[in-house]
């Protein structure tokens, strides 16, 4: 695989990336971010650069910055796409094959179009989830991850019809994808798949990004084929 280098992100697209993970994990819809002059002193930036930042988040909708009550949290959008069935006791082996078809088709275009379509901000927020992935997370919290790393993909895809696909796939294979997650070596795989397709993506080249997560689906798939095996020979599950 060939690679061309990886543009340098710029400090606006990582304030941004920062934001929007505090915005994610610690605010409501109506709240206010903090006046822009204590954001710039906490994060030791200048005041055109948070504004850059914020203007990023602001064409996502995560915030609304409005004269006179200051910067707040957007509600998200309305899901754009539902697919919900619930798979019984005889079907779930049939459905979830179906699922990860599904997955097959979908997904390696999705980082297809990631490649070509990704900012600044989309790899910024991917390199920070690489970044908290290792080996040693507990199965839920490397599959929290590991869905996150998926949606991030389909928002930097530029289609939000395709982030309701994925959303849909993730609920359809939870359970097994957990099941994944308490091998020590489903958390390696993932992480290492995860790795590759952010290379390609950071090196903007959409045919390696495709094969990334071709390979990267691939590997899914044998590690589920042989997960009992896996598991009884991992004495220790995290």
């Amino acid at each position: 695989m060939v690679l061309t280098a990886p543009r340098p992100r710029t400090i606006s697209a990582e304030v941004a990336a920062r934001l929007e993970r505090h915005i994610a994990d610690d605010l409501s819809p109506g709240d206010k971010l903090p006046p822009e002059r204590e954001l710039c002193a906490t994060l030791n930036i200048s005041r055109a650069t948070l504004r850059e930042a914020l203007r990023a988040l602001e064409d996502r909708r995560l915030i609304e910055r409005r004269p006179g009550r200051g910067t707040v949290v957007c509600a998200p959008p309305e899901p754009q796409l539902a697919l919900s069935f619930e798979p019984s006791t005889d079907e779930g082996a049939r459905e979830f094959a179906q699922a990860a078809e599904l997955r097959r088709i979908v997904e390696p275009q999705v980082a297809e179009l990631a490649a070509l379509r990704a900012t600044e901000l989309d790899l910024a927020q991917l390199d920070e989830i690489l970044r908290e992935s290792h080996a040693g997370l507990t199965a839920e919290e490397s599959l929290r991850l590991d869905v996150e790393f998926h949606r991030r993909l389909a928002v930097a895809a530029g289609n939000p019809l395709l982030v309701g696909v994925c959303e849909a796939m993730n609920g359809l294979v939870h359970d097994v994808r957990l099941r994944s997650h308490l091998a020590r070596e489903g958390r390696r795989n993932s992480i290492e798949g995860h790795q590759r397709l952010y290379a390609a993506l950071a090196a903007h080249n959409p045919a390696a990004a495709r094969r990334a997560m071709d390979d990267h689906l691939a590997d899914v798939g044998e590690l589920i084929a042989g997960l009992d095996e896996i598991l009884r020979s991992e004495p220790e599950l995290r």
